[in-house]
This record gives C-alpha cells, structure tokens and sequence, in this order.
C-alpha cells in the first residue's frame, strides 16, 4: 500500500473496554484495568519496540514483528507476504453460509478482530474503515471489510447484523463467525491475540475482553499486505489510507 499519511502503520495497541486508565501504554499491563484506551484518547505517538509489543500484546504479536524484521520489514513498514496467505473456514454473518477465503479471492479483504459490545476501539475501527470506503467512490466494491468477533457466546447473529448495519451494508461490510477452533486457526494465522469470557452471564464481561486491535489487509489472492494500526483512533489519516486502497484496488485485473 503507498504511503501518503504520517505513520499510521503499525502503531499497535491492545485492546480491553476497561475505561481510561494512566496515561501511556508503558504504564499498562496486560488484562489488567487500565489497558484499555477510550475512544476520545490519543494512541501514544512512538513506534514500539518488540520487547514493549510482547508486554502489552503477549507472544503471537510480538512473533509477527520479529518475523516482519526477519524478512526485512521494520516495524513501521508494510507486512507484505510475512504472515500466512488468508486462509479461514468461517460462517458470514449476513447469509449463514460457510465460507473460506476462496470466496474473497480477486478482492482486497480488510479484517479487523473485535465484538458488537464494545464501546470504543471496535466501532471506531469500523466507521474509519466505512468513511475510507465512501472516500473510494466505485473502487470500494473491489474491497470486503471482514469484522471477525471474538465474542462468540454473546455475539449472536442478530446481534451481528445489528451492529454492522452501523458501517454499511453486505457484501462490501460483513461479519465472520465459528467454532472456538475456527477463530482460534484464524486468529493463530494472523498472530492474534484474544480473550474473552465464556458466555453473556460471565462476571464483568465487558471488561474482561481484549484482543488485538489491528487492521490486517490482504491483497486479491490472499497474500498478507499491510497492518493498519491508527483507525482505531480519532487520527487516522482517513484520506491517506483510501488513497492506498485506491491504489491496490486499481491494480486488481
């Protein structure tokens, strides 16, 4: 994807719906109250280093980093073939029909991992991600936004579809969801990292969830293109970001 913005790549954070808690990622742990970032709050600016990934994140974000190093991308830059091509066996929300990444092949596909009832980070990331797409005009039906919940026992059908006909509509915007061992594959192939309570009736629910707040985008025959970091903030170059899009979907035979 070129580059038009101001290091919107792989500014990475993870992600709980705790409140605000201190200021700066350095000062948060893991899991722990505080981790999270609401939605009016800045990301903090700096680049992180993979020892710093690995605290807040766990090990599989921190792998991904050193695989992007070992094969000569440093953080910062694009991931361009350093994860797994896509690959997935998952249910779509807006049909009920199985599907695998075959049935996106010859689209850009943009997936993002999050779940309906959080408060700040995930819709965020969805509404960036619609503005993006309306910024395209006509070169937006050559991409398909993915949102995959993590919340499988809360994350009905319904509750799906209700929450992204808040971004847009089928097919351009869609859910994915599945087994535990489904999401478990994808989230492993994508170095994801989540976690999140056992049902609706769990104690403190909400606040129990994290996973990684990333945007993974995928090039028309699956392979792994970029990571987009900053659409979960308020100051995500929205233009600079469509017109890397635009690029990669003219590309596209």
């Amino acid at each position: 994807m070129q580059r038009g913005g101001a290091g919107y790549f792989m500014r990475i954070r993870h992600h709980n719906d705790e409140g605000p808690g201190q200021a700066g990622m350095a000062a948060a742990q893991p899991g722990a109250p505080g981790s999270g970032t609401e939605a009016g709050q800045a990301a903090p600016p700096a680049f992180v280093t993979r020892r710093r990934l690995g605290l807040w994140m766990g090990g599989g974000a921190a792998l991904l980093v050193s695989r992007a190093a070992r094969a000569g991308f440093p953080p910062g830059s694009a991931i361009d073939g350093v994860l797994p091509d896509l690959a997935f066996h998952m249910t779509r929300t807006s049909d009920g029909k199985p599907v695998t990444a075959a049935d996106y092949r010859g689209k850009i596909v943009v997936l993002y991992f999050g779940f309906t009832r959080c408060t700040d980070t995930c819709p965020l990331t969805m509404s960036n991600m619609a503005l993006v797409m309306g910024r395209m005009g006509p070169l937006a039906a050559r991409m398909r936004v993915l949102f995959v919940t993590v919340d499988l026992g809360y994350d009905t059908v319904p509750r799906l579809k209700t929450f992204l006909a808040r971004f847009g509509t089928p097919p351009q915007i869609d859910g994915l969801y599945g087994t535990p061992a489904e999401l478990a594959a994808l989230a492993h192939r994508c170095d994801v990292s989540y976690a999140a309570p056992s049902g609706p009736n769990s104690p403190d629910p909400v606040s129990r969830i994290r996973h990684t707040s990333l945007v993974y985008v995928f090039g028309p025959h699956g392979r792994s293109r970029d990571l987009l970091a900053d659409l979960n903030t308020g100051k995500a170059d929205l233009a600079a970001i469509a017109e890397g899009f635009e690029a990669m979907a003219r590309a596209i035979a």
